[in-house]
């Protein structure tokens, strides 16, 4: 481990995440994180998630040291992932579909964070060895932008933009039918209580761990039989399959989307899920990634002038961020 932050605390605080969240602006679930990880000591020791702190106590914050030892896998032949843009202090790549962002005990695959260790990149370390540089997540099978931080102090920068909701995305999908009208879905989240690998709206009141939850829905085309629909998607939480149950909410399905979609569309899907992050906005720049070939595919086989209606769409969303 190396050693992050150190500073004195000015005041007396009941909690020492309430005590981080407010002198940080972090979450208190990243503290919470931090001391299950062993990563924070007071005066010397190691910390509790309800220790006490007075004034004058002195707090240590270390990072996870990327260890030399990992077992730093090969790059697939056909892998190739392209940088959108990079600075000293981030970087934004455009993630193919098909590839897991992070480990997991479950995931044995090849992962994004592997590519990145494999290529050598200087990456924050807050999130230890396995998510290291990783701000935010797509699912495997969305492709699109996707941010990396280079340093630990701009990876909590972005963090906290996260969760104040001033850095988002604004994605593009093709959904079963068409919306009847642009639209917003708000819900409380969360583990669906009979199916562990999905998410669903839950009842905050029988519920109370559902979190809130927000998108915005745009039509953009209809295709050429009207059978399908290119939309937009405004984000403005970052909830695990949010567009996905939001769109179940009112009946509407991913294209390629096996695990949401009801069974009689299932079988008539030719393609994965076409789900892509098409634009990251933060501090009045907007970065866009592009549309990955088989989803171009198949708007060009369905659609007709879907490209100058989709530039419309994202032009008159830019002026609005």
């Amino acid at each position: 481990m190396r050693l992050l932050y150190s500073f004195c605390v000015l005041h007396d605080y009941d909690r020492i995440d309430v005590a981080l969240h407010e002198i940080l602006k972090i979450s208190r679930s990243q503290v919470s994180q931090w001391i299950e990880s062993k990563l924070i000591k007071v005066n010397g020791k190691l910390a509790k998630k309800s220790r006490f702190l007075k004034k004058r106590d002195l707090i240590y914050i270390f990072s996870v040291k990327i260890q030399e030892s990992l077992n730093i896998k090969e790059v697939p032949s056909d892998l190739d992932i392209e940088v959108i843009h990079e600075t000293d202090n981030y970087i934004i790549f455009n993630k193919p579909r098909n590839l897991v962002v992070h480990h997991a005990p479950s995931v044995k695959e090849f992962t994004f964070t592997d590519y990145l260790m494999a290529c050598n990149y200087e990456l924050s370390t807050i999130n230890g060895d396995l998510r290291f540089g990783i701000v935010h997540r797509l699912d495997k099978d969305t492709s699109g932008a996707i941010l990396v931080a280079k340093n630990n102090d701009s990876h909590l920068h972005f963090s906290n933009m996260l969760k104040n909701r001033t850095m988002g995305r604004i994605y593009i999908c093709v959904i079963n039918k068409p919306l009847k009208n642009n639209m917003c879905v708000e819900c409380f989240m969360g583990r669906n209580p009979n199916n562990r690998l999905k998410m669903s709206k839950l009842d905050k009141n029988r519920f109370p761990q559902a979190r809130d939850s927000k998108s915005e829905f745009r039509k953009i085309a209809q295709s050429n039989n009207n059978e399908y629909e290119l939309i937009g998607v405004r984000l403005f939480s970052g909830r695990t399959h949010q567009i996905r149950v939001h769109l179940s909410t009112i009946d509407r399905y991913i294209y390629g989307d096996i695990l949401y979609s009801p069974e009689k569309l299932k079988f008539g899907y030719k393609t994965k899920m076409l789900l892509h992050a098409k634009l990251l906005y933060f501090e009045g720049m907007v970065f866009s990634a592009k549309i990955p070939k088989d989803l171009l595919k198949f708007l060009e086989e369905n659609f007709v002038d879907y490209e100058s209606r989709l530039e419309s769409c994202l032009k008159e969303w830019q002026k609005e961020l």
